[in-house]
């Protein structure tokens, strides 16, 4: 299997233990559970893939290549900078799209695959980026 899939692969299955919290404290809808629910999610995009690409069978495609941790702390605080600048200069556009119309269900759906596809492009781009660095054979 291409690394590439490998890799949306298990983005599938780490996306199980980081989504279900997040949208389960959003669901309760009391005033705070929007505030607990990005704090969860912030915490486990960065825990989860962090603590899977340090085990020694996480390994992506034929080539068996590896993704290092700073990689994933890297393009996840890349990430998290990007969407706070979106919320900077587009919040009030965001606050009046005709998004939050949708019913309650369609808008969890798209929070949900948009948790999917950040938690796959963390993967993704901090494999490019490991792959680019010498690995611990090619130093020592």
């Amino acid at each position: 299997m291409s690394w590439w899939r490998d890799i949306l692969r298990q983005s599938v299955f780490m996306c199980i233990f980081i989504v279900l919290i997040p949208i389960g404290a959003y669901t309760i809808h009391s005033g705070s559970s929007a505030i607990v629910a990005v704090v969860s999610y912030l915490f486990l995009s960065l825990v989860v893939p962090t603590a899977y690409v340090g085990a020694a069978d996480a390994v992506f495609g034929r080539e068996q290549g590896r993704i290092r941790r700073w990689a994933v702390v890297l393009v996840w605080l890349l990430l998290l900078a990007l969407t706070a600048a979106v919320k900077v200069y587009l919040g009030e556009y965001w606050k009046a799209a005709p998004f939050w119309e949708w019913p309650t269900i369609g808008r969890d759906l798209v929070f949900i695959v948009a948790m999917y596809v950040e938690i796959s492009l963390i993967m993704l781009v901090s494999y490019v980026i490991s792959s680019w660095m010498p690995t611990r054979k090619d130093v020592g």
